[in-house]
């Protein structure tokens, strides 16, 4: 195969790769260190590319047993490679902390593994290659050949559950749209090894990265960029998509952010969004979305819940709160059946600011 044949037998996989490569030069969104593992999955990509089509060439030439092992062993190694690059990246609705020492915790079995793949050349536990009577390599499994396939898919069993709990406070939509990124990408893989000789999973890989960074873009489109919460954008969109799932709305303004930022600056206002949020977000209980609508001010969609859990929910939050320099006000309705959301956020309002009102007083009392 010449240059130009593999330009044309690759040019999807090429084109998208270079494509986001691009994107990523002019992403606001992306941290570096996210970028940097997409980058070095890309090159992944590439070299697994390149390898699958030199070893297809390689199968019609003669005394090519040495080459052929190399570039099969390769591809073995890479591919779980590829999985263990793709954990930060996927994961980056959450923090990251730890994430590095998850990696090179997982990357002790894959170094086994390279162990055990690489000295098949001699032992033949994995895979060989002899010569026909023409000189052409003859590809042979060995008695554990089907163990590069069980360390792929393990790695990507860890991959799912790892999306699974980094989005379980993600929506039924974006679960569902990453399910299919997932699992469409997974049955791609199946198909490749049942019903076909070829085992390039590259451009498979390459369109599910580029779906998944679809879905982040639109993701972060709809997250305030200082708090982490919901922004006024996706408050909209799900006061139309939940309304008739929504059964109790908690309407909360910040005490004295004015006071902060005027006294101590604005980053000090800033820590304050901060850890309210943290608060909000971590104590607000299952069925819950929580949205910054204002500078300072923050409403909570419930679904599915009792009113007792929404009170006790409240009263989470509050003692998380006590705990730090910050306090809020609460308010919270209820929505019947026919209630429109936006006069139930009224009448939510309405009891956050007599709450407010008796913050007050009790502190000038003190």
């Amino acid at each position: 195969m010449n240059f130009g044949q593999y330009i044309v037998n690759n040019y999807l996989l090429i084109y998208e790769s270079l494509g986001l490569l691009a994107l990523l030069f002019i992403s606001a969104h992306i941290s570096p260190k996210i970028k940097t593992y997409t980058r070095l999955t890309i090159l992944l990509i590439i070299i697994i590319c390149i390898v699958h089509n030199v070893e297809f060439w390689a199968r019609t030439e003669p005394y090519t047993c040495g080459l052929r092992f190399i570039l099969t062993s390769i591809k073995y190694i890479f591919y779980p490679l590829i999985i263990i690059l793709l954990l930060p990246i996927t994961s980056t609705f959450e923090s990251l902390k730890r994430k590095n020492k998850v990696i090179l915790i997982l990357l002790i079995p894959l170094f086994l593994s390279a162990i055990l793949i690489l000295t098949s050349f001699y032992t033949h536990w994995i895979h060989y290659y002899d010569l026909d009577e023409n000189n052409i390599s003859i590809y042979h499994e060995g008695p554990i050949s089907k163990f590069p396939y069980v360390l792929f898919f393990g790695y990507y069993l860890y991959f799912i559950i790892q999306n699974a709990f980094y989005l379980k406070r993600a929506s039924i939509k974006n679960k569902l749209i990453m399910a299919f990124i997932i699992f469409g990408a997974l049955l791609g893989v199946i198909l490749y090894l049942a019903l076909s000789e070829n085992d390039n999973f590259t451009p498979i890989i390459t369109s599910s990265l580029i779906l998944y960074f679809i879905l982040y873009y639109i993701q972060r489109s709809m997250i305030d960029p200082l708090t982490g919460l919901l922004n006024r954008q996706a408050y909209y969109q799900d006061m139309l998509q939940l309304r008739y799932n929504i059964t109790y709305i908690i309407s909360i303004d910040m005490n004295n952010l004015k006071y902060y930022n005027d006294n101590f600056g604005h980053e000090k206002g800033d820590i304050a969004l901060k850890t309210v949020s943290k608060v909000l977000f971590n104590y607000s209980g299952p069925r819950s979305y929580v949205y910054r609508t204002g500078g300072d001010e923050f409403i909570i969609f419930y679904t599915k819940t009792t009113e007792n859990e929404v009170k006790e929910n409240i009263k989470n939050m509050q003692e998380q709160l006590a705990l730090t320099e910050f306090s809020c006000a609460f308010g919270y309705a209820q929505r019947h059946q026919f209630d429109e959301i936006q006069s139930v956020v009224k009448e939510a309002d309405r009891f956050m600011y007599k709450n407010k009102v008796k913050m007050k007083e009790e502190l000038h009392k003190n």
